[in-house]
């Protein structure tokens, strides 16, 4: 099978973490999601006429057409929609998380599921947060199942991996920004005042956060459980905390 250099390159960065981040490309599929991307599109490719498409063409914005099978080579999803596009990364910097003058930021500590990841991107998009912080240890913002599970919502805000949590927790609180972790200690989460400049913090789903970073961080939270269930899972967990800070916000 024959393949043109922009389909061996879409592929490329779909099957390497590596050429991803060297290129700071990633790859889009589906009508929605390439239409989402907007001025971040570098080309499409698709094989049969969609929505997705007609808008690129009317940006004139490069549109590869290929046939179904080569169109399958490079899909990732079980019902192709015909289209996916090469995107550039958004390159959001620290200070762009602080546009507003009482942010809400939420800091994924481990998130090591991606359908968790970005189900707490959109839950953030959602709730009206800043931004989002992922620490070293999280799924890669640039998976496919990541990038799915946003529904587009990793276009509407800042979303920065920063590394090791504990340096960049210090530097959130020299920014003047109230640090809460989610941990099993502490707290009912009601019970915490959420209204100024915050960051929740959400833990990996099965060690949670270290000793270190919750030493570190303002206040301790919890989500009461009365029933049977062990545990949430990170995105429930992380969206309820969500829109608790809204709720506290929307009163004000």
């Amino acid at each position: 099978m024959q393949l043109i250099p922009e389909v061996k390159f879409a592929l490329a960065l779909l099957e390497k973490r590596k050429i991803r981040d060297k290129e700071d490309k990633y790859v889009v599929e589906g009508d929605h999601l390439v239409m989402e991307a907007g001025d971040l599109v570098e080309f499409v490719i698709y094989h049969k006429e969609t929505p997705g498409v007609k808008w690129a063409q009317g940006r004139k914005l490069p549109a590869y057409k290929v046939s179904e099978r080569v169109f399958e080579k490079i899909s990732q999803v079980v019902t192709p929609q015909g289209i996916l596009a090469v995107v550039k990364k958004r390159q959001d910097q620290f200070e762009s998380l602080f546009k507003t003058a009482v942010p809400f930021l939420v800091f994924c500590d481990g998130i090591q599921d991606p359908g968790n990841l970005g189900t707490i991107i959109r839950g953030a998009d959602a709730a009206g947060a800043a931004g989002v912080l992922l620490s070293s240890g999280c799924a890669e913002l640039y998976n496919q199942k990541v990038i799915r599970s946003t529904q587009g919502s990793l276009f509407h805000l800042p979303i920065l991996e920063v590394g090791p949590a504990k340096p960049q927790i210090i530097k959130l609180k020299q920014k003047g920004v109230k640090v809460v972790a989610a941990d099993a200690k502490g707290q009912a989460y009601w019970s915490a005042g959420l209204s100024g400049p915050l960051a929740i913090v959400i833990g990996n789903e099965g060690a949670g956060l270290s000793d270190a970073v919750l030493a570190i961080c303002d206040e301790v939270v919890s989500i009461p459980m009365p029933g049977k269930a062990e545990s949430l899972n990170a995105a429930m967990a992380a969206n309820i905390l969500m829109y608790e800070v809204l709720r506290q916000r929307w009163k004000e």
